[in-house]
């Protein structure tokens, strides 16, 4: 029998704050300030903060010559409306998009190896906010129910705010999209669309890597640390969990239904519990190519400047840097498999199909979000 829980009492447990060292608010380091409360109609209770920039990637010299991404920096979120703010991340940003096709031949690094732009969009393309020489597109949606109590007669749908740009890389574009929901959630995505290689009658295999640089900075730069968690299924579901401590690559098992947590030790909630985010892939699976760096799809550096590089990640991490406490930076590679003679909708134009990550927040806020 499921024991109601008084409603009094649910309200009560809903008034503690998040404790955090504090700090002075400063100004965006680079790139624009965007602010988004929520919600959007009616007194502000949670609230979105971060800087957005266009760059260019660095080639193997180091010189931001190659192609455009969209970065997030200095993004933080306050949990209630009278709730401190806890920084998440320091940056975001696609950091290579690796086509190999399945003959072995051609490799493509699109982001690396090429000086591609990121385009202006029409308003059919972005009927809402466009941004920065309309190359970003700001839209504020609906997300659909987040909660409902099967006790009271409370429900609740939320909403969230999405930046997104698209990158042409001859003949595909690629969307790199970025999605700041109302509880503290973020979603990044990668989609491809466009024409294949060789025309509408290429049946040649291919495959969309996409890889992302996290630098997760729970409640600050300094002071993080990454655990690998898990579960062993057998009758019983034990759990699986391991602090990385030196740098290195890690395995996702969907069997374990592994996910990276990284917490800092100086950020409690009000309940007194640690303060962290999750990155917890929506994969379709995993691919693994001879480049060192795609042998696993998710790495832990310590962050080091100028180290931007996916492709590069296995050398960043040779010298197994302890990490554990430290600045740190999470990989994440997700990857689009097209089979040989592919699907006849896939013929003119390739159709977007998502993937990447969600960042979860974990003992962010002391209760459900925005519960009454």
């Amino acid at each position: 029998m499921r024991i109601r829980v008084p409603l009094l009492l649910s309200i009560l447990l809903a008034v503690a704050v998040l404790v955090i060292p504090s700090r002075a608010r400063a100004a965006c380091s680079s790139g624009t300030e965007l602010i988004q409360t929520f919600p959007v109609a009616g007194p502000a209770v949670s609230q979105w903060r971060f800087c957005y920039e266009i760059v260019r990637m660095p080639d193997e010299s180091g010189a931001e010559t190659q192609s455009e991404t969209l970065v997030i920096r200095e993004a933080e979120f306050r949990p209630g409306a009278s709730a401190t703010p806890i920084r998440v991340l320091g940056e975001v940003r696609m950091a290579e998009i690796f086509v190999p096709y399945h003959s072995g031949d051609p490799r493509f690094h699109d982001l690396t190896e090429y000086a591609f732009d990121l385009q202006p969009l029409t308003p059919t393309e972005c009927p809402a906010t466009r941004l920065d020489g309309h190359r970003i597109c700001q839209e504020i949606g609906d997300r659909g129910l987040t909660w409902r109590d099967p006790y009271f007669a409370l429900a609740r749908r939320g909403e969230k705010l999405v930046l997104w740009s698209i990158l042409n890389a001859a003949n595909y574009d690629y969307m790199m999209r970025y999605e700041f929901f109302d509880d503290g959630t973020m979603e990044v995505h990668a989609a491809s669309t466009g024409r294949k290689y060789g025309g509408p009658d290429d049946t040649a295999g291919h495959m969309h890597n996409f890889a992302w640089r996290v630098d997760l900075d729970v409640a600050g730069a300094g002071g993080d640390t990454a655990t690998l968690r898990g579960v062993r299924i057998g009758p019983s579901v034990k759990d699986a969990d391991k602090t990385i401590t030196r740098e290195g690559g890690f395995k996702w098992d969907a069997k374990a239904f592994t996910h990276l947590e990284v917490t800092d030790g100086s950020a409690v909630n009000g309940r007194g519990r640690p303060v962290g985010y999750t990155l917890a892939p929506t994969r379709e699976g995993v691919a693994k190519f001879p480049e060192a760096w795609t042998k696993y799809p998710m790495w832990v550096t310590r962050n080091h400047p100028g180290e931007l590089r996916a492709r590069d990640v296995a050398t960043y991490a040779a010298d197994h840097e302890p990490v554990a406490g430290q600045d740190i930076v999470v990989w994440f590679t997700d990857s689009h498999n097209h089979e040989n003679d592919m699907r006849d909708e896939d013929r003119e134009v390739v159709p977007l199909s998502y993937l990447g990550f969600r960042l979860e927040p974990q003992n962010v806020w002391d209760t459900t979000p925005f519960y009454p």
